[in-house]
């Protein structure tokens, strides 16, 4: 008599941390790495594309935009480099003011110059 043999089902258990950074738009998961490091910590473009948040430069911009645009990062130079530092959610809200089209178009074109393309 041969008895039936039950393959067993690998279950797939994701961490609360992984489903909710698939949760988190590309933005927040960078601002979320961010916040986990040193308070007061300046970030530079090797740090935050070595985050792997982004897959190209391109895509590391525009989060970077949105992030200074919603003024939870702050665009400085050291040395003629770019760097950001990161503001707390609360911090942040103190700075929302409307923005204009032309004021947006130009941090655009300014955080783009800084980065190295041609503009």
């Amino acid at each position: 008599m041969s008895s039936a043999v039950v393959p067993s089902l690998a279950v797939k258990e994701e961490t609360a941390e992984s489903s909710a950074n698939a949760a988190l738009s590309p933005a927040d998961a960078l601002y979320e790495k961010c916040a986990q490091r040193p308070t007061g910590q300046i970030f530079f473009q090797r740090d935050l594309s070595n985050m792997h948040v982004a897959e190209t430069m391109a895509q590391l911009t525009v989060i970077l935009q949105e992030l200074c645009d919603r003024h939870l990062l702050k665009l400085m130079t050291f040395d003629g480099d770019p760097c950001w530092k990161l503001r707390t959610r609360e911090d942040a809200d103190k700075y929302v003011l409307p923005v204009t089209l032309v004021g947006s178009h130009v941090s655009i074109l300014t955080l783009a110059w800084l980065l190295g393309y041609a503009v």
